[in-house]
């Protein structure tokens, strides 16, 4: 080997060297830059499943709300419908007493409603024909002046008073309709207790 020869190994000796140093560098380097990539993206990953748990929570205590507040919802339609059919019944009740205990029912109506004692008392026409004879007995002898009017409504039971163009309705679904909210708690403790 001449000296041309020895300088040109050892150029490309050193090129070698230097190409291997670069290359383990880069090597070193691309490591580095994939072990901080796979570091971000398992914080990244671990951020966004993070965000997802709490989302999910959040979402699920809202459809957990959304349920309860849909079955107190309900509940309270189920018992209103409960205490509304409770107040019809009370009434079909009232309606359907045994001829005499109705009679002085009417009677008691009537006079509990009495301002003057010289109203006319107005019937469905059922009760009409088969109370009236009965309910102006027992007012007369209990000292009333009411009289029966030959005028009816289609009232489900019970009576209007009526004086001129004053009436004071006391049929039976008005009286419950009238008392319901002030009984209707203490319906809703019998029912639902």
């Amino acid at each position: 080997m001449n000296g041309i020869d020895k300088v040109a190994a050892r150029i490309v000796s050193d090129a070698q060297q230097e190409a291997t140093a670069l290359k383990a560098e880069a090597e070193a380097r691309a490591r580095e830059q994939k072990e901080n990539a796979d570091r971000h993206a398992a914080e990244l990953r671990q951020s966004l499943l993070a965000e997802a748990d709490a989302e999910a929570e959040k979402q699920y205590a809202l459809l957990v709300s959304s349920a309860e507040t849909e079955a107190r919802k309900e509940t309270l339609r189920v018992k209103q419908d409960l205490l509304s059919e409770a107040f019809d019944r009370a009434v079909l009740y009232l309606r359907n007493m045994d001829d005499g205990r109705y009679v002085e029912l009417l009677a008691s109506l009537a006079r509990k409603a009495s301002e003057t004692g010289s109203e006319e008392i107005i019937l469905n026409p059922e009760d009409r024909a088969k109370y009236g004879g009965a309910l102006m007995e027992t007012l007369k002898n209990a000292g009333t002046k009411l009289t029966l009017s030959e005028e009816t409504r289609p009232i489900v039971g019970g009576l209007i008073l009526s004086q001129g163009r004053i009436e004071v309705n006391c049929a039976l679904d008005t009286l419950a309709d009238l008392h319901r909210s002030e009984l209707a708690g203490e319906a809703a403790g019998l029912l639902f207790s």
